[in-house]
């Protein structure tokens, strides 16, 4: 065989592995199209109204509702910044200590680079 042929051979071979999955899924689907048995009873009908409710209403209600409970409690407090203006409020410091930036004038700065005195552990050194 040549190299072309060889190419082919695994790009046909990748695209069958490839489209393996999707064949799996449309087969294992099949059960679905079954008729239920006859011992069932004919369910009743449902109105379109009634479907709408469920399908629609149910998911558009929970939508609005995690979102006023989202946007509700920074609505209560007030806009406490304005773009263009100079920040006012108290400074943040993300994963610094718990007393804020005062606390860190306490500590010495090996605590808080989080090395204890004496040990090469933590960071990038990947010893723990």
């Amino acid at each position: 065989m040549r190299t072309d042929d060889n190419d082919r051979v695994v790009r046909r071979a990748v695209r069958a592995l490839a489209l393996a999955p999707a064949a799996l899924v449309v087969l294992s689907a099949a059960p679905v199209l079954a008729a239920p048995p006859e011992q069932w009873p004919a369910p009743e009908p449902v109105s379109t109204l009634q479907t709408l409710l469920v399908l629609v209403g149910i998911p558009v209600t929970l939508f609005v509702v995690i979102s006023l409970l989202v946007y509700v409690p920074s609505m209560a407090r007030g806009q406490k910044y304005t773009p263009g203006l100079a920040w006012r409020s108290e400074n943040e410091w993300f994963g610094g200590p718990r007393g804020g930036v005062e606390a860190a004038d306490q500590k010495d700065a090996k605590a808080l680079e989080g090395v204890a005195a004496g040990t090469d552990r933590g960071g990038s050194s990947a010893r723990w």
